[in-house]
């Protein structure tokens, strides 16, 4: 197939072949749903080549017995590609040369494995790179088609994308559009912050471009949101200017994150001096948070927020984000381009932290045979009973597993009976108070 088929078309090209009982199937879903089934429903002949065919008979035919996981869901993050136009200062997430980006037999070889897990029945690919839009949307079309080839009917999967959106084309607006996808989007700030180390490989800044990116997204309704990294320079940044500078490009949805340090630096080595403590990075959301609640919160989504509302004024409520899960060691991978498994991205470097193939083994073995990942299992557990005094553990779960290895490794005198998050939901169920307050006075 020369061409992109956005899945609008697909609507009129495939529609008119399914019988009634199909249609009425399609009916009931969510258009992401329905747009992944009508990309299921492409021909082989019109998608594949013929190696991919062949590649794909032989996967399709293949009888494999996987063990069980110990989790309710799986979320993936798959690393298509590990190239990338960007040469971020801190990042430690690219790589050049050959053999960076997933094949078609090591994608269709996961795609069967993972799926096959007989306990799962949600699975969460996250498009993660590198930079994902240097592939071509034909890519992301074949990893859709082998989702739905090996899907069981009680199977829900999404898919997300995370991308600098700095170079992103046309065929891929269409594409995304076309899935009804969202994408995130990673900035770093205000201009000169970004410009400063959000560099493309010729040294030059990006911040311009990626505004240009947010254009193009709201001309065709993509629905977006931005991953903002909080080092000391963001830390320090005016605030209120950084807010109304999103406010500027169109940016309403954006998330924090922490910096993540080298882990290959060992405890009581120098650290990075961008590099802020877990207890900093709260002390950021708490001030930002006040801010959003008295000028920004009718302009500004800001989801670690609002779950956080949501949860402490309806308690029992899950929080989405992988922080919170309590059960990330188990719930959550990543998959290299060459099929090998490791936990997400921000052990990078850690010791033994990459858990093996997964062309050759089960994931449930992989998982069981890591002493990094039986290492943070422990921990959890260890974690849960030490800090479930708190009065905010309900919630929080004990936090991120890896804020706590990067606290015991580098924070002199970290107590690790409270993951830290605690002052900021204080402050967040005080204000939900005063509301509450002022609303029956």
């Amino acid at each position: 197939m020369n061409g992109i088929i956005p899945t609008i078309q697909l609507e009129t090209n495939l529609t008119s072949m399914l019988n009634a009982s199909e249609l009425e199937k399609i009916a009931t879903q969510d258009y992401r749903q329905m747009s992944a089934y009508l990309i299921g429903q492409i021909s082989e002949r019109d998608l594949l080549d013929t190696e991919e065919q062949n590649i794909f008979h032989i996967e399709i035919q293949r009888e494999i017995t996987v063990q069980p996981l110990i989790a309710k869901k799986l979320v993936i993050v798959l690393k298509a590609t590990r190239l990338c136009n960007l040469r971020c200062t801190y990042c430690h997430s690219w790589a050049e040369g050959p053999n960076q980006t997933m094949s078609f037999e090591i994608m269709a070889i996961i795609i069967h494995k993972i799926l096959s897990i007989p306990n799962i029945k949600r699975f969460e690919f996250v498009w993660h790179g590198g930079e994902v839009t240097l592939l071509k949307p034909l890519f992301f079309q074949k990893l859709i088609w082998l989702q739905q080839k090996f899907k069981k009917p009680e199977h829900h999967i999404t898919n997300s994308m995370q991308s600098n959106v700095v170079n992103i084309s046309d065929d891929w607006l269409s594409f995304i559009k076309g899935i009804g996808m969202h994408v995130g989007i990673s900035l770093d700030g205000v201009p000169a912050i970004h410009d400063s180390r959000r560099v493309d490989y010729r040294g030059r800044g990006t911040s311009q471009r990626v505004a240009l990116g947010i254009e193009k997204l709201k001309r065709h309704n993509i629905p977006f949101g931005a991953l903002i990294v909080v080092d000391k320079q963001v830390y320090k940044t005016d605030h209120r200017k950084m807010l109304d500078y999103f406010i500027k490009i169109g940016l309403n949805n954006i998330e924090f994150l922490n910096i993540v340090p080298d882990n290959r630096i060992p405890s009581g080595d120098k650290i990075d001096s961008s590099y802020i403590t877990y207890a900093d990075f709260i002390s950021f959301l708490t001030q930002i948070f006040i801010i959003w609640w008295n000028e920004y919160r009718t302009k500004i989504v800001i989801p670690q927020f609002s779950d956080f509302i949501h949860a402490i004024k309806f308690p029992g409520t899950q929080l989405a984000a992988c922080y919170w899960s309590e059960n990330c060691s188990q719930e959550v991978i990543t998959i290299e381009p060459n099929g090998n498994v490791s936990p997400c991205d921000k052990y990078v470097g850690d010791a033994n932290s990459q858990y093996g193939s997964l062309l050759k083994n089960d994931l449930a073995n992989l998982l069981a045979n890591s002493r990094h990942n039986q290492t943070a299992r422990r921990e959890e557990q260890d974690v849960f009973n030490k800090m479930r005094q708190c009065r905010w553990f309900y919630l929080c779960q004990g936090g991120c597993p890896h804020d706590r290895v990067i606290n015991r490794r580098h924070v002199v005198g970290y107590q690790d009976d409270c993951c830290g998050t605690g002052k900021l939901l204080a402050v967040i169920a005080e204000f939900l108070d005063k509301e509450q307050n002022t609303v029956l006075s």
